[in-house]
């Protein structure tokens, strides 16, 4: 048999096999293994992710169907300004129109929209690959994670990236997505070059070029940094630093400010520079509930039409009655925080009631009826021990809440005060609650948290409505009655990515319940 024909093909898989085995580190990845740190990954996401200070020169050509335009200006970021969160940048004091020069703002702030620093590494480990080794380059495949990635930075979850190591020394790392992303941009593509920092070690963003359409106008932005300090405002230098400066000396110039992120909260910005993880700011949570109370009624009154009540207590031994309401409530609640600590929420839903026991008899009325009954033609052994209840009401709800939270380390607080309005169609009445629910709780690894409390609820304890009855005759009644006040709590949060969450709640006592919520954060 002739295998000379098979050797073509037999030494290309002799070579993948080779490549594959030369490139797949034990206990490692390929990034450790060519001294490049995650936080370089991160910093293609977004230069601002870099540690220090640096000034960047910004060329920004705009091409459309009425021709070319450009724009010149100086990137600053500085993580001592604004907590970190914003950025400035420099103009030639005249040279833009103010229409101009809203339109480099915005495009300013799309290119670096950051609302808090990441505190993990931003791509996903699972994702890097070997692509090639060809000569003195080695190219390395990789993706951002679809979870841990801040609002602001959503469109990496779209991006392709590779990472180009010439000599062991990173060179540069492409991005690029044939996905349609934030602000209508297609076609994206981002190079970023690094070199390496000579006095102190470490790769810096040296330039980025992108490239993007959005609605048939086409955009291209060259970055170059022509300054950096370390975090102590050391000035750091590199093979090849530019320090060619964009303006003229003795040019007047204009500094304008870009606000990056959310307005909310309030007082976000330096609450996470002080390393405190801030949840996304808006929330809309599905909650179901569920909770059985055990009802020690007080008194209760009846009347017809526009008659007097009457009050019915004394024939009911109602110390000794049992009545159970159970409750299942549905709602939604989206939610804001104000401040890093303050919470407020609406609540609307919908609550299906069922009142149900029995109401013993007084002896004394009881054994009063028991001798009556001959004359009145009843059997006395018919004469029943209590009086059956089951109603069935469902109630329209609509309220708020407000919450203080906090921690300190992994161990959280909250205090939450809930006000509610029922209005129960089929018993014609309007009814009010006030819930206190006070937690505390410890976070787990992986967006894990458990936590214990006590929930306090007080609600209209003096309940007046009418019934139509299908004679057309109107039952009044006037009912009171003491419900549980305070039961405990236990629970816990799951937290997937940043984005949804879910909660078990558990309570007991003298009141019942179960609550599972799905929260999702934007």
């Amino acid at each position: 048999m002739n295998i000379k024909p098979l050797y073509p093909f037999l030494f290309c898989l002799w070579s993948f096999i080779s490549i594959a085995q030369e490139y797949n580190p034990l206990n490692s990845n390929y990034l450790f293994e060519n001294g490049i740190s995650p936080k370089i990954l991160d910093a293609a996401a977004s230069p601002l992710l870099q540690e220090g200070s640096f000034i960047q020169n910004l060329t920004i050509n705009i091409s459309g169907s009425t021709g070319t335009t450009s724009f010149e200006t100086q990137i600053i970021y500085d993580p001592r300004y604004k907590e970190g969160k914003d950025i400035r940048f420099v103009v030639a004091k005249g040279k833009l129109s103010k229409s101009e020069l809203k339109e480099l703002k915005k495009a300013i702030e799309k290119s670096h929209k950051l609302s808090r620093l990441s505190r993990s590494y931003l791509y996903d480990e699972s994702s890097l690959k070997f692509i090639s080794d060809d000569s003195n380059e080695m190219i390395f495949g990789f993706r951002y994670s679809k979870n841990n990635v801040e609002p602001e930075l959503k469109d990496i979850k779209k991006y392709d990236g590779k990472i180009y190591v010439i000599g062991q020394t990173l060179d540069r790392i492409e991005l690029v997505s044939n996905e349609k992303l934030s602000g209508g941009k297609e076609n994206f593509k981002r190079v970023v070059y690094f070199k390496k920092a000579t006095n102190q070690g470490g790769y810096l963003v040296a330039s980025m070029n992108e490239s993007y359409t959005v609605r048939g106008d086409a955009y291209s932005l060259e970055y170059n940094t022509i300054d950096y300090m370390d975090t102590e405002g050391k000035r750091i230098t590199w093979n090849d630093t530019g320090s060619a400066q964009l303006f003229a000396p003795g040019t007047s110039l204009d500094t304008v400010n870009v606000k990056l992120g959310w307005v909310l909260p309030i007082f976000g910005k330096p609450a996470t520079k002080l390393g405190f993880g801030l949840p996304r700011p808006v929330g809309l949570n599905v909650i179901v509930h569920s909770q059985d109370d055990d009802l020690d009624f007080q008194g209760i009154s009846v009347g017809f039409g526009a008659s007097e009540l009457a009050d019915l207590s004394p024939l009911f031994d109602l110390e000794n009655s049992e009545i159970v309401q159970t409750t299942n409530t549905y709602f939604v609640r989206p939610d804001v925080w104000i401040f890093p600590f303050l919470n407020v929420s609406a609540i609307i839903g919908r609550a299906d009631n069922t009142v149900a026991g029995n109401f013993t008899l007084d002896q004394e009325f009881r054994q009063s009826v028991v001798d009556l009954a001959p004359f009145l033609g009843l059997d006395p052994s018919d004469i029943p021990l209590s009086l059956p209840l089951n109603i069935d009401v469902s109630a329209n709800i609509v309220g708020g809440a407000v919450t203080l939270g906090g921690g300190v380390g992994d161990v959280f607080f909250s205090g939450t005060y809930q006000f509610i309005r029922a209005s129960v169609k089929e018993a014609n009445t309007t009814t009010t609650a006030n819930a206190y629910v006070l937690l505390t709780g410890y976070r787990f690894p992986n967006n894990l948290n458990v936590f214990a409390g006590s929930m306090g609820q007080f609600y209209d304890s003096d309940v007046s409505g009418f019934f139509e009855l299908e004679s057309g005759d109107i039952l009044r009644y006037n009912v009171n009655f003491i419900p549980t006040q305070w039961n405990a709590l236990f629970g816990v949060n799951k937290g997937f990515g940043k984005h949804w969450d879910f909660m078990v709640q558990l309570g007991v006592g003298g009141r019942q319940q179960l609550t599972a919520q799905l929260g999702y954060r934007f």
